[in-house]
């Protein structure tokens, strides 16, 4: 059988003793101040030796256990300032292995701000230990986690800080306005910096919704961003990035934000820019040195003439050559043929074009046929 018998756990500034027969204390701890609210937390381990020998093989249910175990004593020593600023309603200690759970709510000395208890039975081996304080609501207000390691026969001791309890958000995203896209999934994005705090994924489901659900957030503001992509995560496959936008996480609680694409409206004005007409009574005069080329000047619709173009074409299998581009007052143009076009006879193809200050080019003039007999036959 096993005895044990609460004695005296000590912390840096006062002790509170435990009265409790059958039992002895096996140890203390001391854990500082590493936080604005932290608890101290002393843990001792009690093997029993009617429950078997160092070294046998450990078998257990989560309700019986049938191998060596030992008893677990807990202080937890309390900073005054919790009391001051929050109410507390409840600590609990919780054991967990695997399945195996065991939980204890710890008595509370409100005068003294210690929270103790005891856990017999504890199977040896690692355990995960957890301290939580609850308001009087039982809400989660702060919380500590650590590991220990309960050995038959021998004393265990180690350390908890509890921090300000971690916040829950639920986000359920409205994601109808990309229907038309079959696979559409997207990323929360946490934090602004070159390196994200946080992503976490979500896929839309059939009623062209998503729900992401993210634990364990730190209790402060966070910024957050939203980003939609279809069928991959690769940036060209992102058809959309919404705005930053900030989202405050109460400790212990969870925040639902509900969210859909923002949406703008564009105003799009067109301005049609016809070009201008083309050139029309084309005539081609031909004197002893060059052809004159005249043409009726053109009123392009919005008034914006800027000039006229003038093409050439001396050789079929060569095509049109420009040859000018002249200003909006010129209605003439005085071409002279090229020397190395040989002495004639030639035939000359001449057309030209209108221009906009836009460079809209109008289509050419119907051209009109020059006979030029060269220098030497005038």
């Amino acid at each position: 059988m096993l005895f044990w018998r609460i004695g005296k756990l000590t912390s840096p500034s006062y002790s509170s003793p435990i009265k409790t027969d059958h039992a002895k204390v096996i140890s203390t701890i001391d854990v500082r101040m590493l936080t604005i609210l932290p608890l101290l937390i002393a843990i001792a381990t009690l093997a029993s030796g009617c429950l078997g020998n160092p070294g046998n093989a450990v078998s257990y249910t989560p309700t019986t256990p049938s191998g060596p175990t030992g008893g677990l004593a807990v202080q937890a020593v309390l900073a005054k300032g919790i009391g001051q600023t929050q109410e507390m309603g409840r600590v609990t200690a919780t054991l967990t292995r695997g399945s195996h759970v065991i939980e204890h709510d710890l008595n509370i000395d409100h005068a003294n701000m210690i929270a103790s208890g005891t856990i017999p039975s504890v199977m040896i081996g690692t355990w995960e230990l957890r301290v939580d304080v609850f308001s009087p609501q039982d809400e989660l207000l702060y919380a500590g986690v650590t590991s220990i390691v309960v050995e038959e026969g021998r004393t265990t001791a180690a350390e908890v800080t509890l921090t300000t309890a971690p916040g829950e958000l639920v986000v359920q995203l409205d994601l109808t306005e990309f229907a038309g896209h079959e696979l559409i999934k997207g990323k929360l994005v946490f934090g602004t910096g070159t390196k994200p705090d946080l992503v976490k994924e979500f896929i839309r489901d059939q009623d062209y919704a998503a729900t992401a659900v993210i634990k364990d957030l730190p209790p402060r503001t966070h910024d957050l961003k939203v980003e939609i992509y279809r069928n991959t995560y690769h940036s060209y496959n992102c058809i959309y990035e919404g705005p930053w936008q900030t989202v405050a996480i109460d400790p212990g609680k969870t925040t639902n934000l509900s969210w859909s694409p923002a949406l703008g409206l564009v105003e799009v004005i067109g301005k049609i820019d016809l070009p201008p007409p083309s050139p029309t009574e084309i005539n081609a005069i031909v004197d002893a040195e060059s052809i004159l080329i005249t043409w009726a000047s053109v009123t392009p619709p919005e008034d914006d003439l800027r000039g006229y173009r003038i093409y050439a074409q001396s050789d079929v299998y060569q095509g049109f050559e420009l040859v000018a581009e002249l200003p909006k007052t010129a209605t003439a143009y005085y071409y002279q043929p090229r020397v190395d076009l040989g002495d004639g006879p030639l035939h000359f193809e001449f057309a030209v074009s209108s221009i906009d200050i836009g460079g809209h080019e109008s289509a050419r003039s119907p051209s009109v046929t020059v006979h030029w007999l060269g220098l030497d036959n005038f």
